[in-house]
């Protein structure tokens, strides 16, 4: 099942994958129909994912860069500029925090540039492959702007607040290998393999087992805002859950008889 939401994002759902294309062009700016894509697209794939249509997600796009961020033309043309960008914002923020509590894997394709709201769009993957050319730069201050999508919250808890300030301050630029090698994106590899590892993943993904990975997106982003007995409470109620669940059993009994499990 493909179609286009809002003329610039591709849909598609096929055999539990669900694919999400950021599409209007050779710089994928982020404007008002475009949010609106990507938001629409992070709701179905939610959906889909409780109810066990969707057993992973990928985020990827066409064109020479993955995003140069907001598309400051559009939002400066506006009647009313502020209201617009706040318009804008409300729907990709929307899109980043259903992603992220979607019960489903996502895995991100990182190539060219990535910049500004792109990097948000780009982080709210569980998995993020990038090319090790790719560009990545925060951007907004070079224009006299702040910065949203979550691009403070994610590069301060990744990289650390020295880190997080340096980027967004001085706008340099991170290549695919430096962002893997200080901890901001997953992995990085060779332009020329991305495609291919990240199909790799996403197959791995796809046949794993739905519960576990869902009960794990949870419990690491709990993590963060709890003390260490109440995660411990949690992790020994869920894995307890999991070990008798049909995921555990049939988990279990592979790994007793010496096969690949079969995830249902």
């Amino acid at each position: 099942m493909s179609e286009v939401l809002h003329e610039r994002v591709k849909w598609d759902l096929q055999d539990g994958v669900a694919r999400i294309t950021l599409a209007d062009g050779s710089g994928n700016a982020l404007d008002l129909a475009m949010s609106r894509g990507i938001r629409e697209a992070a709701e179905r794939v939610a959906r889909g994912a409780a109810e066990g249509k969707v057993r992973v997600a990928v985020l990827a796009a066409e064109g020479p860069r993955f995003s140069v961020g907001g598309n400051l033309r559009d939002f400066a043309t506006a009647s009313a500029p502020g209201d617009h960008v706040r318009l804008c914002a409300d729907e990709l923020h929307q899109a980043i925090l259903t992603l992220t509590d979607a019960a489903a894997p996502v895995v991100s394709i990182i190539h060219g540039t990535v910049a500004g709201g792109g990097i948000g769009i780009a982080l709210a993957a569980d998995i993020v492959v990038v090319a090790a050319d790719a560009k990545i730069r925060a951007a907004y201050t070079a224009a006299g702007l702040s910065p949203d999508c979550g691009v403070t919250w994610v590069l301060a808890r990744r990289l650390g607040t020295a880190r997080a300030l340096d980027l967004a301050l001085t706008n340099r630029t991170l290549t695919g290998t430096e962002a893997a090698e200080w901890g901001l994106v997953s992995r990085a590899v060779q332009a020329h393999e991305l495609d291919q590892v990240a199909e790799q993943i996403i197959a791995g993904l796809r046949s794993g087992p739905a519960g576990a990975y869902a009960q794990t997106k949870r419990l690491m982003l709990a993590a963060a805002h709890r003390d260490l007995a109440t995660q411990l409470d949690d992790e020994a109620a869920t894995v307890a859950k999991q070990f008798v669940g049909p995921e555990g059993a049939e988990g279990v009994r592979a790994f007793l008889e010496k096969r690949t499990p079969s995830f249902s």
